[in-house]
């Protein structure tokens, strides 16, 4: 996968590129998305919904689902993109492990 980086500088927000297919009902939680490089009450959302993804109910709430968090920061322009990187893939990994059954030394819980 290829994250990129912004093209100014100076840039301070993270942009879309052509390969953004969020859908119009799903922007608002895309551009909260955009924030978590930079807005730390974003990132600790992100990491949030990441924990309780497999305990709650978010089937009719507007938002991009885990399973596309790593191809979201793939399609977007990013200061640090390394961090981007970073971010997506951590948060998706932690909700694949809050869906996945409980394992204690090896025993399903």
């Amino acid at each position: 996968m290829t994250i990129m980086t912004c093209a100014g500088a100076t840039a301070t927000r993270a942009a879309c590129t052509d390969g953004c297919t969020v859908e119009p009902a799903l922007r608002g939680h895309h551009d909260r998305l955009l924030a978590v490089e930079h807005d730390a009450d974003e990132l600790i959302e992100l990491m949030e919904l990441a924990v309780t993804w497999g305990e709650l109910e978010y089937a009719d709430e507007p938002l991009v689902g885990p399973d596309r968090w790593v191809e979201f920061a793939a399609t977007h322009l990013w200061v640090d993109p390394a961090r981007a990187e970073r971010i997506f893939s951590l948060a998706a990994d932690v909700a694949a492990r809050s869906v996945a059954p409980l394992r204690i030394q090896g025993v399903a819980a």
